[in-house]
């Protein structure tokens, strides 16, 4: 490709004679059949797709299960809201900096070889944590594993373009979709489950058991890569790649620049994923502060939130085929999530006033149930806006931009929030942050309503 590639039209709109060069041209994309949209088995019959598929799921939940209990140590040792904060920044910060870079890396090199090396070594960064702790002088300070924090996540940002890129490899064209649902759906999964799991291990078998279980789940993730037979070198010069990937990140910025539902897309993502973010950095100091309890018992809010996540999954995956308005998902998501946000900060002081204090904690675990629902409602459509405008060959460069976008703005928000808790109290960021939302669900239904019709218009799937 030597020239910017145009938005398109739909098919459907232009002659056949007429129509522009596009980016599948030279293999064309074949879209899903209606009957393999939710063809998850298809894609797992096959054995090295399930592999990777296998290394994502262990890889994911050992990335979660560390940093909630790294969250849990850091509270611990330095009692201060806003240490989470940092820790969390440093969790995020190298995917800000360096996803491009790992992108170009990636695709220079054996990805399975990649791969498999990140893995083991994210997996020894991990068992220093128990060796630290272990000694006398660092053992009880929060900086060295702020540092670990920093490195383990510079050397995630290898894995993921290397194993996004490798699933054209190893599916049919016609199964990508598919494929890249399953991928999707399991990153929220383990995000959402990994952390009551990392709870409860703390609390059945101690606070160091969930750094030897995150190391054996990158064993698992390692020793799955490990055992793909396909190749999956890179097939094009280091020379080649570095022209084509300065081009094919102007023109992913181009594309979102020029299409309003991806933009929209991005706004949601980001706002739910700095939800979500901030809200983990502050679960176990409002465990402590507002409910009393300690800060291990963290899961028994978000299972409900957990619970209610899934619920909404199953219900948008019924009304799909309805296709359900996504704009009124996105008002409704914000104010439900933004009320009920604002409750779960607002109702154990309130209740405690009133002297209905041993109400304080069912209450919140309604509310949270409440909060996941909204949640749900807030991811998945956006998600789904964003694969619905995107094809096969822009998906990687737009995600891997929107995803340098989101990583930058979550980073802010985590350190105000965790700098405010310790000043004012976690309940009154919590409520402040549910205000916000409310209030940003009222703005956009009274003044960008109209502009949210894009979200909802049906994309012809390209022939």
């Amino acid at each position: 490709m030597n020239e910017p590639t145009p938005l398109l039209p739909p098919d459907d709109e232009v002659a056949p004679a007429a129509s522009p060069r596009r980016l599948h041209e030279a293999r064309p994309a074949v879209p899903p059949r209606t009957d393999d949209r939710q063809g998850f088995r298809a894609v797992l019959a096959r054995g090295d797709f399930r592999l990777l598929w296998l290394a994502q799921g262990a890889s994911q939940l050992a990335d979660k299960f560390l940093m909630f209990t790294l969250l849990i140590v850091v509270y611990d040792v330095s009692h201060k809201a806003s240490i989470q904060s940092v820790l969390m920044i440093a969790y995020t910060l190298p995917s800000v900096f360096l996803s491009a870079p790992a992108g170009v890396y990636a695709d220079r090199h054996d990805k399975r070889s990649l791969m498999i090396a990140t893995n083991a070594i994210r997996g020894g960064l991990i068992l220093l944590i128990p060796i630290i702790e272990a000694l006398p002088v660092v053992g009880n300070q929060a900086w060295p594993l702020i540092v670990i924090t920093f490195l383990f996540s510079s050397v995630g940002q290898l894995f993921a373009p290397a194993e996004a890129a490798s699933i054209p490899s190893l599916v049919r064209r016609d199964q990508i979709m598919g494929a890249t649902s399953l991928f999707m759906t399991t990153v929220i999964l383990t995000l959402v489950l990994g952390v009551p799991a990392a709870t409860i291990a703390i609390r059945l078998v101690g606070e160091r058991a969930p750094f030897f279980i995150a190391t054996g789940l990158f064993v698992l993730a390692a020793l799955s890569i490990w055992r793909i037979g396909t190749p999956l070198r890179s097939a094009r010069s280091a020379a080649d790649e570095g022209a084509s990937l300065r081009h094919e990140l102007r023109e992913g910025i181009t594309l979102i620049a020029h299409n309003p539902a991806i933009r929209i897309g991005l706004y949601q993502l980001a706002i739910a994923l700095i939800v979500v973010f901030t809200v983990f950095a502050l679960g176990p100091v409002f465990m402590v502060r507002e409910l009393h309890r300690s800060d291990r018992d963290t899961y028994i809010v978000l299972i409900p939130a957990t619970l209610g996540m899934v619920a909404m999954a199953s219900l948008l995956a019924q009304k799909a085929a309805n296709r359900f308005s996504k704009a009124v998902a996105l008002v409704a998501a914000l104010a439900v999530g933004g009320a009920s946000l604002a409750a779960i900060g607002a109702s154990p002081p309130l209740l405690r006033a009133l002297g209905a204090g041993g109400a304080v904690v069912p209450v919140v675990l309604v509310l949270s149930g409440v909060f996941g629902c909204a949640l749900g409602a807030l991811l998945i459509p956006a998600f789904t806006v964003l694969q619905e405008n995107t094809n096969e060959e822009t998906r990687g460069r737009i995600f891997g931009g929107i995803f340098a976008v989101i990583n930058a703005a979550v980073a802010v928000p985590l350190l105000v929030a965790g700098i405010i808790a310790d000043a004012v109290g976690v309940a009154g960021v919590v409520a402040g942050l549910g205000v916000i939302i409310l209030t940003g669900a009222v703005v956009v239904r009274l003044a960008f309503w109209k502009r949210l019709a894009v979200l909802d218009v049906v994309i012809a799937a390209p022939r």
